[in-house]
């Protein structure tokens, strides 16, 4: 695969990973806050601690690929109400896909060094770290929708696939 079109694809997933987060947060706004702040057993212990879960690791993941190594989880993923979390994610995913494009093609031979919240530190290919972020979404998109489901809100579709299909439909 020429480098181009590996830059293509990891934009692509990005691209892909803001539409699909999109549907979920419209999705998400179909509950009410007691709803979204429901005790559901889950690690993150409701549908709203999971969004913001899902918020704050974007978050993380952008500051470390920017060079920036955080220590804990940004207070704003606790504290902050749903429209505001919705609208730091939109920030974040902007931040994002402008700083992946600017690197252009040396988006595929950068490696980031960074330290996990527990201070362990590692290196990894930028691409890898792309993909990692994208599928970890995906996972909590995954969580969401069926706590979705559990309040008789029919969940988006947020599969790769169906993506592909409206952007080439266009």
């Amino acid at each position: 695969m020429r480098s181009s079109d590996a830059v293509a694809e990891l934009l692509q997933l990005i691209v892909f990973d803001a539409w699909a987060s999109g549907r979920i947060v419209t999705a998400l706004a179909a509950l009410d806050d007691q709803q979204r702040r429901a005790p559901d057993g889950s690690a993150f212990g409701s549908a709203h601690g999971t969004f913001g879960h899902l918020v704050g690791a974007q978050h993380i993941w952008l500051e470390r690929w920017r060079g920036t190594n955080l220590s804990a989880a940004p207070d704003w993923v606790l504290l902050d109400e749903f429209e505001e979390l919705a609208a730091r994610l939109r920030s974040i995913e902007s931040q994002r896909r402008a700083l992946l494009e600017g690197l252009g093609e040396r988006l595929i031979s950068t490696e980031v060094t960074y330290r996990t919240l527990a201070g362990r530190e590692f290196r990894d290919p930028l691409p890898e770290l792309v993909r990692h972020a994208v599928n970890h979404a995906s996972y909590h998109r995954g969580q969401l929708a069926m706590r979705l489901r559990q309040f008789g809100v029919a969940p988006p579709a947020t599969d790769y696939i169906l993506w592909r299909r409206e952007v080439t439909a266009r």
